[in-house]
């Protein structure tokens, strides 16, 4: 044993000054103490009552219980701990004596050294102890597991002593029509054969036994429980069973396909994490691109890289590295559930195929998967481990050739996001890697001219829903392409760049004027119709547009209240100024003002300082809200200020019953999401309904 490695010392004497001297001769030894004094028998045993030392040292004193009392003591509460006895004078005799009466070691106070050595002896015993009581727990504890392996297997397993049954597992007792264990022990093993085979089996179990048989297989016809004989293949080994040395057979039926079914499945799992394999995941990419060759649904791939992941384990260890593998594996199976592939892709590298999942889900789900892995501190050999991820998203479609081609585009967009300083999500598209060097801005500026002309993009339209008072008709106005291909494109893949172009703000026109005549069409049936839509940082800061709303509104007869602006929080963090100006501009026409993706930057002092209408809560605080206490606790504080101010609240992404119950108690006046309906180019969602 190492002398850093603590041991708890009791030492027996009646006066604590001289068991102090025992305990700093051995701590100025260098060894680490923990000691406990007790100065009788009575005070001994109450100290084995509490906490049982590793060593116990007693000295000898006409006021001290002898020791035989010590020892006996100790087998009265079965313990076995050593004890060194320490002697005014170390003869041969008394040594001798104390041996038989239970000491491990007898030595005289003085000198200082021959304590030293005792105790050097005792913590290597007490050493060995524990070692052999790991073993022994480790192969309780393997037995167990032996046991339960053999339980549940679905192969038939059998122990045999001199013919007769002692044990049989649940498959066994299946295959012969018993119930329980009892009915089966004591029994032949001829009796589960047809009777001409009897001599077949006698014959062979008597070479076997006597270590003679040149193999141990046996083709033999088993007997079903209505009379009936099936072809079976025995396999016979020496075994034991709660110590009795016996033989074990197992019986095997002719089909062998759950078998091989079972070994085709574990050709496609990760031996460490149990997830589906690199090859595995790959195969099933390229079936999801190959069956849906309409392009009629969306699937996606996202490619989740734990960061830093050299340096964690240059502090934990390989064998520690493969534990934290396990434990991330272990986390994201919970994240994901059992409606997606997941799977090892490398050695810290992790992949998610979803299918018919949308862009906006695959967002979502990946911000709860990078906040979850951040706040999770996983527990690897004594250490406390934080880790963050890097995560690229890659959308399939029609167009993706194969899964190296969208695998490459993901692991591309991962590694934007790891070059960025990790713990972020990229979404991968064509048109970012292609303008990442800025040479491709020009031909952009081009597309997204070329696409407004030819009329490719187009709105969809998601209800927003009232809890309380009926509020009329409310739709969110999501814009997307359709490339010259016929392939959906998500503002997430070209929104930047039309940013960084300066295109965003004719996009914003087009997608305001186009929405307005749209609500226009259904306002003689539908007064009091509400659109809500999302706006630029860029078109915030241009100061005609207000005046080109209240225009364009009152061009088509609408009412300046059937409108609210979305404006994004980061705005409101990055340009204050911009923001409250536009705010005020549009209370002045009359247009209403909603903060949406609130929550992402923790500024709740913006709900009052902004005075806007409406407050949309991020949709990353409302995902998987049942299961995290932090969240529900954050929504319910932007709840109760906005309500506070006279705002009313929107829940985005709402996507199950369990969420819609914790935002009714929450007093939230809307809900969006795919639970309420998916984003449709039509507008026919019934207002009229309740949420159920």
């Amino acid at each position: 044993m190492n002398h850093r490695e603590s041991l708890t010392l009791a030492v027996v004497e009646p006066d604590a000054c001289d068991a102090e001297i025992h305990v700093a001769t051995l701590r100025n030894a260098g060894y680490s103490i923990r000691h406990e004094h007790a100065w009788d028998l009575d005070s001994l045993a109450g100290l084995l009552d509490s906490s049982a030392p590793d060593i116990i040292l007693c000295g000898e004193s006409d006021t001290l219980p002898d020791l035989e009392a010590v020892t006996r003591l100790l087998l009265e509460k079965d313990l076995r701990i050593p004890v060194i006895f320490l002697i005014g004078e170390a003869t041969a005799d008394a040594v001798l004596a104390a041996r038989r009466h239970g000491a491990t070691e007898c030595v005289p106070y003085d000198p200082p050294l021959a304590l030293q050595l005792a105790f050097d002896h005792c913590r290597e015993t007490v050493w060995l102890r524990q070692q052999a009581d790991r073993l022994n727990t480790a192969l309780q504890q393997s037995e167990t597991r032996c046991r339960d392996l053999i339980e549940s297997s679905r192969d038939a397993i059998a122990y045999i002593h001199e013919g007769m049954h002692i044990h049989a597992n649940h498959s066994y007792l299946k295959m012969f029509g018993l119930g329980s264990t009892e009915e089966i022990e004591g029994t032949p093993l001829l009796n589960m054969v047809e009777r001409d085979d009897h001599k077949l089996l006698k014959d062979f179990l008597r070479e076997y036994s006597a270590g003679n048989s040149t193999s141990n297989k046996l083709e033999i016809r088993g007997l079903e429980p209505d009379g009936k004989h099936f072809k079976a293949g025995m396999e016979f080994s020496p075994s034991h069973f709660d110590g009795e040395e016996c033989i074990q057979v197992i019986i095997r039926t002719a089909n062998n396909a759950e078998l091989e079914q079972q070994l085709e499945v574990l050709t496609r799992q990760d031996i460490l994490t149990g997830l589906a394999n690199r090859q595995e995941f790959i195969r099933t990419v390229n079936l999801a691109i190959r069956t849906d060759i309409t392009g009629a649904q969306t699937h996606t791939l996202t490619y989740i890289l734990v960061d830093n992941f050299k340096k964690v384990c240059e502090d934990i260890g390989m064998s520690g590295g493969d534990k934290l593998i396990k434990n991330t594996a272990e986390l994201l199976a919970g994240l994901y559930g059992d409606e997606v592939t997941l799977a090892r892709f490398g050695d810290c590298a992790f992949t998610v195929l979803a299918k018919n999942s949308s862009e906006e889900d695959t967002l979502e789900q990946a911000e709860h998967t990078r906040q979850t892995i951040q706040g999770h501190v996983a527990e690897i050999d004594g250490h406390a481990v934080s880790m963050t991820c890097s995560i690229g998203i890659c959308i399939i479609n029609e167009n993706s050739r194969n899964a190296e081609n969208v695998l490459s585009r993901a692991d591309l967009a991962c590694e934007v996001a790891r070059s960025s300083g990790g713990n972020q999500i990229h979404v991968h598209s064509l048109a970012v890697e292609e303008s990442m060097d800025g040479e491709h801005e020009p031909e952009w500026d081009q597309v997204i001219r070329k696409t407004i002309d030819d009329e490719r993009f187009y709105l969809a339209y998601q209800p927003i829903v009232a809890l309380s008072d009926n509020a009329g008709i409310c739709y969110e106005v999501l814009l997307r392409i359709i490339d010259e291909k016929g392939q959906v494109i998500l503002p997430g893949q070209f929104v930047s760049i039309a940013e960084k172009t300066g295109m965003i703000g004719e996009i914003d026109r087009w997608v305001f004027n186009t929405a307005v005549k749209t609500l226009a069409d259904i306002t003689p049936e539908n007064d009091g119709a509400t659109f809500f839509i999302k706006i630029s940082t860029d078109t915030i800061a241009d100061k005609e547009f207000p005046v080109w709303v209240f225009n364009t509104l009152k061009s088509n007869d609408l009412k300046t209240c059937s409108v609210v602006f979305e404006v994004p929080e980061s705005a409101a963090v990055s340009d204050l100024k911009n923001t409250m100006m536009f705010i005020e501009s549009m209370k002045k026409i009359g247009c209403r003002v909603c903060i949406e993706h609130f929550g992402r930057h923790n500024r709740p002092q913006l709900i009052s300082h902004l005075g806007v209408d409406l407050i949309k809560i991020d949709g990353s605080l409302i995902s998987n809200l049942p299961e995290n206490k932090e969240n529900q606790n954050k929504v319910r504080e932007i709840v109760r200020l906005a309500h506070e101010t006279e705002m009313q609240c929107v829940a985005e992404h709402v996507h199950g019953p369990s969420d819609l119950a914790l935002l009714w108690q929450y007093d939230i006046d809307f809900i969006q999401g795919n639970f309420v309906q998916e984003p449709s180019r039509e507008l026919g969602y019934n207002f009229e309904d309740e949420i159920a």
